[in-house]
């Protein structure tokens, strides 16, 4: 990606190159899988008569169909590519939640600095949002010894009779997003030690609960050091143009920061989407995202289904009450695209273009029926050079015997009277053992005459 990125210089571009090298790359895979599906297509009577014979006898069912896996029988054929593909979109969901450290290879102490910038901003906004709220904290910060300020308890943990109505409901989201915050704000509204922190958003507070949970979730959640977002929001604030002197303040932030800060920002857009941003039910530009994804997923899957009833009737009869959970993954995969970054759904709503493309040429030009065909004329094949040969035991001309495999065109006459005299012995001890009558052994050349 970060290859792909260099090239383009934008995410989105670079996710589309990363898509397309990707699905190309994994094409001879795909195509190894639809082949051993195909072919397993034709175990599928024998498999099921394995499973119904020894039903009862999961050892002997799993001796059995190890066997046929020696034929050609793989149920395990697409399982690798699969995996693959699941991997390459963790990693997707990575590069697009953390953009500093993937695209444009900011240093650990720069993206510590503009977070840290950011998660200040965030928490003095959340404050200021209920002026009740930012009242009481304000007087914290102008006497932070007096811990009752905070916690309406004094040094010994009594509760005071200097409680304060808060307000208890109010739109967070709408106070938050009309808050420009100060440097002054910043140093007094979001600047606390883990500590205060604590105290603020503990459980005897008299903070409102709304802000006490705002402040958890940006402190524990967005900023937290395992949390994927913090580059993400970093960026949101930094994209505030009242906020940018903030970043400028820090002296840890430097002008050629900030204008890798501008290009990676402007990057991040592709079209009017911003990459950054989680797609809503609200109507916006990054409601595409969702849309283009439901639209392809939908279109691989009647694909699909179509091909496979049309090469393979049986099949298709076998998984009709498959089908609900073939067009269950649209919708999953919808609701996938609403749970991460655009950045992320763009990737998911690629793979299934590609993916849809991928399908019709490899019916095109590989159709299942074909591929079923030559598997079978060369197991017959096989089937019947297996039969043609037989082992021998061959006498060299110091007595050593040997066993051997040879074509039965390869042997003598009596080579083969011997062969299959051999073989109607073991019958007849077999069927002795089956019926419980005693088997003696018979030299009389005449049963063997043919």
């Amino acid at each position: 990606m970060w290859l792909c990125y260099l090239i383009v210089h934008n995410v989105g571009w670079a996710i589309i190159i990363f898509s397309l090298l990707i699905k190309s790359l994994l094409f001879p895979l795909n195509l190894k899988q639809q082949k051993n599906t195909a072919i397993s297509q034709l175990f599928t009577p024998r498999v099921q008569e394995i499973q119904r014979r020894y039903k009862n006898n999961p050892e002997k069912q799993q001796e059995e169909l190890t066997k046929l896996q020696k034929e050609g029988y793989n149920p395990t054929g697409g399982c690798g590519t699969m995996v693959i593909s699941m991997l390459i979109l963790f990693g997707i969901v990575g590069v697009v939640y953390k953009p500093m450290t993937h695209m444009e290879r900011f240093d650990k102490a720069e993206i510590a600095a503009i977070v840290e910038t950011a998660e200040k901003i965030d928490i003095a906004q959340a404050i200021l949002a209920s002026p009740e709220d930012a009242e009481i904290i304000k007087a914290f910060r102008d006497d932070s010894s007096s811990i009752t300020l905070v916690t309406g308890k004094d040094e010994e943990g009594k509760k005071t009779s200097n409680q304060v109505v808060l307000a208890k409901d109010f739109d967070y989201n709408a106070a938050k997003s009309s808050i420009v915050v100060t440097a002054e704000d910043l140093v007094t509204y979001g600047t606390f030690t883990n500590g205060e922190i604590s105290d603020i958003i503990g459980k005897n507070s008299r903070v409102s609960a709304t802000v006490k949970n705002a402040i958890n979730t940006i402190c524990n959640n967005h900023y937290n050091e395992k949390s994927l977002y913090g580059e993400l929001r970093a960026l949101k604030a930094y994209e505030n143009q009242n906020h940018r002197n903030l970043f400028t303040a820090n002296e840890n932030i430097s002008e050629e920061l900030m204008g890798k800060l501008d290009t990676l920002l402007e990057n991040m857009y592709f079209g009017p989407i911003n990459l950054i941003d989680t797609p809503t039910l609200s109507w916006s530009p990054l409601l595409i995202i969702p849309a283009i994804t439901l639209l392809f997923a939908l279109l691989q899957t009647i694909i699909q289904q179509k091909i496979q009833n049309k090469q393979n009737p049986q099949m298709a009869e076998m998984q009709g009450g498959m089908k609900m959970m073939f067009y269950l993954m649209p919708l999953i995969s919808v609701w996938i695209s609403f749970s991460v970054p655009a950045g992320a759904g763009f990737y998911w709503a690629l793979s299934y273009l590609f993916g849809l493309i991928q399908t019709v040429v490899t019916a095109k030009f590989w159709p299942a029926d074909k591929i079923r065909a030559e598997a079978k004329a060369k197991m017959e094949a096989l089937a019947a050079e297996k039969e043609q040969r037989a082992k021998v035991v061959v006498v060299d001309a110091d007595g050593k015997e040997t066993e051997k495999v040879q074509r039965l065109s390869e042997l003598s006459q009596k080579e083969i009277r011997e062969l299959n005299r051999k073989k109607l012995e073991a019958a007849r001890k077999a069927d002795a053992e089956k019926y419980g009558e005693e088997y003696s052994d018979s030299d009389d050349e005449d049963d063997y005459d043919f």
